[in-house]
């Protein structure tokens, strides 16, 4: 917390975009959503989304402010701050409250945001308040590790091992 806003810094390896949502369930839908989006001119800007269901809505009312972003190395990050209090608005929740972090990346269009990258975006395991310190890190690589096709061949690789048994 900075004074009455909240700072949030993003980050992830794609070309694309990176975002955080705030919801009260561990699923999409209904979800109050900060992304950084890569545009075509080689700027990040931070937009404000709400997700319809599985569909993320653009919001023109955006709560970001002292806005930073960077695309680098096909890595997109940004700082931004969002105040805590906001007039009650139902594409906008109350950070006071505690929430539920969604995280997700993927690809952009022409500065649009497309499907993420992943079917199960990671969650924060519960529910999050901003008056505590807590780090949550989500190892996107982990997820393009298990993913990949070289894991899926060294999983195979070891049940073979281990079903065949030892000599």
């Amino acid at each position: 917390m900075i004074g009455a806003d909240v700072e949030f810094e993003l980050s992830a390896d794609t070309d694309g975009w990176v975002a955080v949502g705030f919801s009260s369930d561990r699923k999409m839908g209904g979800d109050d959503v900060m992304a950084c989006v890569h545009d075509d001119n080689g700027r990040v800007r931070i937009q404000h989304f709400y997700n319809v269901g599985q569909w993320a809505k653009e919001i023109q009312r955006n709560p970001a402010r002292d806005e930073e972003g960077v695309f680098e190395n096909n890595r997109v990050t940004c700082r931004f701050k969002r105040p805590v209090n906001v007039p009650r608005d139902e594409t906008i929740v109350d950070l006071h409250l505690s929430w539920y972090y969604l995280f997700a990346w993927g690809p952009a269009i022409q500065g649009s945001i497309t499907r993420h990258d992943i079917d199960s975006p990671p969650a924060s395991e519960r529910v999050v308040s901003i008056y505590k310190y807590e780090d949550i890190f989500m190892p996107s690589a982990a997820y393009q590790t298990f993913s990949s096709p070289f894991c899926l061949l060294l999983i195979v690789a070891l049940t073979f091992y281990l079903l065949m048994g030892t000599p």
